[in-house]
């Protein structure tokens, strides 16, 4: 029975050690691929993150190139030192410039491409006298309806000193100066002239017009801005100042011109500088002042008709006639010797003469 007993014991502690090994080895089987999963899952962000770099800097050079800060286009010209440019521009900050050169150098940066048309040469010497700029290359693009147009954030000009420059815009920001005469038509966007020699056109639908240190006959636009201009004379006998604007004021000092028409629909009007002997001065606003300051020993004859406002001079006025038994009042009288006319007309504003 002893023996019977012994034997059980033995069998049963044999099969304890048998299980006891299967179960460590199952833990021995199962630890790698434990270890593997979880140095897998570590892993997966990596693979995730890379991808996502990739892409960002693939969006951000889409967007240099968008706004075109990579492209850039330019182009020269040899002509005469008196020649005209034209051009149109669709959009763009435009900047001419006149420099010592007989030459035309176009720069574009982030648009259209550059090009010239000369349109005509000197027979002397064989120069191009009239260069159109163009948005496209002729050497390049020779078809019927190749652009004309120029675009881009910044375009930039150098011709002769000598030139007389013709734009027409639909949107741009223009600064003109050192050119003989410039010629500007702009639908939207602000005009600065500056040492324009022999006369100036310069109009736009919405912007301000500034024009310094010009001479020539001018003639200044705006619809919906105001008009500044200083240091302006004729270049010639004859030459009339022009100055209007629908909604906007003008501001003029120092204007040579014997002959000058000041007009505004709605808006002030301020002359600051002398009457011309001789000249003829006409300033007129329907909603607005018209403030002049002039010299205490001005000669001028005043023709003053306003409606809704007040007539005060700080000058010594001859009175000729004082009308103020109407709605519209109406004064004539001299300051000096009377040697300039000066008509003042507001429907609905003052009229200010103050010394200068």
């Amino acid at each position: 029975m002893k023996s019977e007993k012994a034997k059980v014991k033995t069998a049963f502690k044999n099969t304890i050690t048998r299980r006891f090994s299967l179960l460590i080895l199952a833990v021995c089987l199962v630890a790698p691929f434990s270890v593997a999963f979880s140095q897998t899952v570590k892993v997966e962000p990596k693979v995730v993150v890379a991808p996502l770099k990739q892409k960002t800097k693939i969006e951000r050079k889409s967007v240099r190139r968008s706004i075109g800060t990579e492209t850039s286009a330019e182009k020269s010209i040899a002509v005469d030192a008196k020649v005209n440019v034209s051009l149109c521009v669709r959009e763009g900050i435009l900047k001419i410039n006149g420099w010592e050169r007989n030459e035309i150098r176009a720069f574009v940066v982030g648009g259209s491409e550059v090009g010239f048309k000369v349109q005509q040469k000197n027979k002397q010497n064989d120069k191009a006298v009239w260069v159109m700029v163009t948005g496209s290359d002729p050497a390049k693009n020779k078809t019927v309806n190749s652009e004309e147009c120029l675009s881009g954030e910044e375009i930039e000009l150098d011709v002769p000193r000598g030139a007389a420059v013709n734009v027409k815009s639909r949107t741009s920001e223009t600064t003109i100066q050192a050119v003989r005469r410039a010629v500007v038509k702009n639908i939207g966007g602000d005009i600065s002239l500056n040492n324009i020699e022999q006369g100036i056109n310069a109009a736009t639908y919405q912007g301000d017009v500034t024009v310094e240190n010009s001479g020539g006959a001018i003639t200044l636009e705006s619809a919906n801005g105001n008009i500044v201009a200083f240091d302006i004379a004729p270049s010639e006998i004859g030459d009339i100042f022009k100055a209007k604007t629908n909604s906007g004021a003008i501001s003029l000092q120092r204007i040579e011109h014997r002959q000058a028409e000041i007009n505004s629909n709605s808006g002030s009007i301020k002359f600051a500088g002398e009457f011309q002997n001789g000249g003829q001065y006409n300033f007129g606003t329907q909603v607005g002042t018209i403030s002049l300051a002039i010299p205490e020993k001005s000669s001028c004859k005043i023709n003053a008709l306003y409606g809704y406002g007040k007539f005060n001079s700080e000058l010594k006025l001859a009175i000729i006639t004082e009308d103020e038994s109407s709605k519209a009042q109406r004064l004539v009288a001299t300051i000096g010797g009377g040697d300039a006319n000066v008509n003042l007309t507001t429907y609905s504003g003052a009229i200010l003469i103050r010394k200068q």
